[in-house]
């Protein structure tokens, strides 16, 4: 028995959950992030936590989630890089899918590549479709691309052919002859980040590696240095995207499989949550410092994927289903073009954080316009890190509202609307994507920014029912120390799901089984972990395909019925039809090696039911107006209170918005659920 920790690092807080296994005492705190000094954040909140008597000399696990991959790609501030591609396909980042991200939108406009057309350098190769090679690499265009890049002033080089996904040798053989040619630049390819089909989403996901590496590399050089110093002797595990673990090691070079580290770590926290209370179809909302993150789980259980959009870009690795956008509570506050309010991407961070914090930022943020609408003003945020200035908010608020012509409160009001609107958006594409209707999920909000935004939100999505758990300021740090270790490995296959076809296919679903699992074992040497198995099929001529579980003994059946069936079923779920007479294509398969981490308690304690006393009353912004708010103290909350918005509920790691038209009360487990009256 020991000590178990949790962090996980957003753009404003460092959140840290410490379980002592022997008692199940759970601690939690919040210290604010420090980006100039990485690794700083983690050593302070370990020093506060050794002072709360968690003995980090007994830590025997220790896994780490953080955004800081994710806040790079969303703020666009990574590596300057160049990409070395097919003679003839250099066009292949802007012209994408092309597919208008928003369809009937008067003002849409395409994302602009994170290598720009003036950094793409061809290279004389061809493969065929095959994987037979039509034209060696010319070493002269290497050259050539070289010097194009170094006088382009790049930190390193993507590399991505044709065809790759079927036989990485000409990838290899050019990436050799970079380390011999350029030895001073990075080299990443794309059938080493993740070698399946399709060039563009292949291409994309490995420019994304490539473009957090630099910063994500650094960062956990310094991570690992600070808890070696604090004298942590347990090895430093990453929450992945896939909601796992993998060693910081591996995460130096699979940085995508950590893009989304510490947004996973948010819902795997989440799925325990509501799996112990109970709540079956959840909506979770993650809003920190930078971005809100938005899931869904099904059963108590989050959705995976592979194509996550991060931002405007494609993810082709497994992922938990988890939908990004750029509103926190350090979000920005801005006037468009055409005159029209406007909240993030950009966020003010930690450093100088909002204006409120007293650090010398001097933006309009959602955290400011929170305190100015009085949701937030009533104690100190981050356990005491914090505490906010009206009058510094007022100052920040002035030049946006003389230039909007209204009242700061009207901006107020009208920034934290604008924020939630970003939102919704995202909300409604994942629940039209998921067949899934608002009213009948529950929302789960948390970060440190959710809980003040989340109700707010569910108003707007119609969804009428809000989870908010105990701690939900540090629910991340929480889900990473219930993360699963987890290795993942895919085959491109495309070959018909037929008898003839089906050995090959059998093969392949045991050499991407096996290649999981020797992954997984190369992690720490342990016990064999648990296998799960999976592929992506299509009616032949589909230009999509259908994700499917795929049990072992359907993937080593004597012959394809089975997984026939599996997907018929699954395309009349999906699409309302299936047509069992088409032929159908196996477009890859993939496995999941997972070794299980010890449970995380949750203990229930009897309710009694009783109206709470509130600890005072405050003035509170909503709907247009000022209204009279009780306000209460979550720890004065005992299991079975209730309490009537609108009213305002603050607790150490977060403030918790009650709007007029809800009612709240506290459950067994720590919980307050809200319900539209």
């Amino acid at each position: 028995m020991g000590w178990r920790i949790g962090v996980d690092i957003g753009g404003t807080f460092a959140d840290f959950a410490a379980l002592d296994e022997a008692s199940g005492t759970l601690a939690t705190l919040k210290v604010l992030t420090t980006p100039a000094e990485p690794g700083r954040d983690v050593a302070d909140g370990l020093a506060r936590l050794a002072a709360q008597g968690v003995d980090l000399a007994s830590v025997v696990r220790f896994v780490h989630g953080t955004t800081v991959g994710v806040n790079t790609l969303l703020q666009r501030r990574g590596a300057v890089l160049a990409l070395f591609t097919t003679a003839g396909f250099t066009d292949m980042l802007e012209l994408a899918r092309l597919r208008m991200p928003e369809t009937y939108g008067l003002f849409c406009t395409r994302a602009e590549p994170l290598v720009p057309r003036e950094r793409v350098f061809p290279i004389l190769e061809r493969m065929d479709a095959a994987g037979r090679t039509l034209r060696a690499p010319d070493r002269p265009s290497i050259e050539a691309a070289v010097a194009g890049a170094r006088a382009a002033g790049v930190d390193g080089i993507v590399v991505s052919f044709l065809h790759a996904w079927r036989n990485p040798a000409h990838e290899e053989a050019v990436a050799a002859m970079l380390a011999e040619i350029a030895p001073d630049l990075f080299i990443f390819r794309g059938s080493e980040v993740w070698p399946a089909i399709r060039e563009y989403e292949r291409t994309t996901t490995a420019v994304m590696n490539a473009y957090v590496h630099p910063r994500v590399a650094g960062y956990l050089e310094q991570v690992e240095g600070r808890i070696a110093a604090a004298g942590v002797p347990a090895p430093l595990l990453l929450t992945t995207s896939a909601g796992g673990t993998m060693t910081a090691g591996q995460g130096r070079r699979d940085c995508v499989g950590m893009l989304l580290s510490g947004t996973a770590s948010g819902v795997v926290g989440a799925a325990v949550v509501a799996r112990a209370a109970g709540a079956r179809e959840v909506l979770t909302l993650d809003v920190g410092g930078t971005s809100a993150d938005i899931a869904l789980l099904r059963d108590g259980a989050p959705s995976f994927g592979t194509g996550q959009e991060i931002g405007e870009f494609p993810l082709a690795v497994p992922t938990v289903a988890v939908n990004s956008v750029g509103r926190g509570g350090g979000s920005v506050a801005w006037i468009d073009a055409q005159g029209v309010l406007q909240v993030g991407p950009s966020s003010a961070g930690s450093d100088p954080g909002p204006a409120c914090f007293g650090r010398g930022g001097k933006e309009f943020t959602v955290t400011d316009a929170a305190l100015l609408c009085g949701v937030l003003g009533h104690g100190q945020l981050g356990y005491g890190a914090i505490s906010p200035e009206p009058a510094l908010a007022e100052a920040a608020a002035a030049p946006l509202a003389a230039r909007l012509g209204m009242e700061v409160p009207v901006l107020a009001e009208g920034v934290l609307r604008v924020a939630v609107s970003g939102m919704l958006v995202e909300i409604e594409k994942l629940l039209a994507r998921a067949g899934a209707h608002a009213s009948e999920l529950t929302l789960m909000p948390f970060g440190g920014a959710g809980p003040m935004l989340g109700a707010m939100l569910a108003e707007a999505a119609g969804i009428r029912r809000i989870l908010v758990p105990a701690v939900p300021g540090t629910l991340c740090a929480l889900g990473a120390l219930a993360a699963d270790l987890r290795r993942d490995a895919v085959r491109t296959v495309l070959l018909p799901l037929d008898a003839a076809a089906w050995p090959a296919i059998v093969t392949a679903f045991r050499g991407v089984a096996a290649e999981a699992a020797g992954a997984l074992a190369a992690m720490d040497g342990g016990a064999e972990g648990e296998i799960e198995l999976g592929a992506e099929l299509r009616y032949r001529g589909q230009s999509h395909e259908l994700p499917i579980e795929v049990a072992a003994e359907t993937a080593q059946a004597e012959d394809p019925a089975r997984l026939a069936a599996l997907f018929h079923a699954a395309h009349e779920a999906a699409f309302g039809h299936a047509e069992h007479e088409a032929a159908v294509e196996v477009l890859s398969v993939r496995a999941a090696a997972r070794r299980r981490a010890p449970p995380v308690p949750m203990p229930r304690m009897p309710e009694q039911r009783a109206e709470a006393t509130p600890a005072g009353r405050v003035k509170l912004r909503a709907g247009g107006a000022w209204l009279d708010a009780a306000l209460h103290r979550r720890e004065a909350l005992m299991p079975g209170a209730r309490l009537a918005g609108p009213a305002i509920v603050t607790q150490a790691d977060t403030t918790l918005l009650v709007p007029p038209g809800w009612r709240a009360q506290a459950d067994g487990l720590g919980n307050l659920v809200l319900e539209a009256i």
